[in-house]
């Protein structure tokens, strides 16, 4: 059986006052929202990764991001998300990302919002005890044409 290299990555769902910060896209993604997040660096947990993405993209330094989920894709290559949530923080909000506009979005309001349809699939397993598991086919515009998502 052959060996797979996976494109990592990582994402954190920060919630404050039933609302989590988002970023909505301007400059790539067509002004889709998604959480602050990005691939890893060389030596990186997963941990080690959102910690500094987050910091990076919004100012923001977390504190204990818990684990609460992991995010399998397959298009022309195969990655992983590993999805974090977290409430604690310290640090002031940078005015703007790099990526786009932060935003404190509702949590109510996420189905609502434009995301990536992978994330709009796994919002409702946010914020709970359990882990989800995802398995993600997607189509070259990053559509989800298959999926199936597990508490574990």
């Amino acid at each position: 059986m052959e060996r797979v290299c996976h494109y990592n990555s990582t994402a954190c769902y920060l919630k404050k006052d039933n609302k989590v910060l988002m970023i909505k896209f301007s400059k790539k993604w067509e002004q889709v929202y998604a959480p602050p997040g990005g691939k890893f660096e060389s030596g990186e947990t997963p941990t080690d990764c959102i910690k500094r993405e987050f910091f990076e993209e919004t100012g923001l330094t977390l504190i204990n991001p818990k684990l609460q989920g992991i995010s399998y894709w397959k298009d022309s290559v195969e990655g992983v998300i590993f999805v974090f949530v977290a409430s604690n923080y310290r640090g002031k909000l940078k005015s703007d990302s790099v990526e786009g506009n932060l935003e404190w979005v509702n949590i109510d309001d996420l189905p609502n919002i434009r995301q990536f349809e992978q994330n709009e699939k796994f919002t409702q397993y946010l914020f709970k005890e359990n882990l989800f598991e995802g398995k993600f086919t997607l189509d070259d515009k990053c559509k989800v044409v298959e999926y199936e998502i597990i508490q574990i």
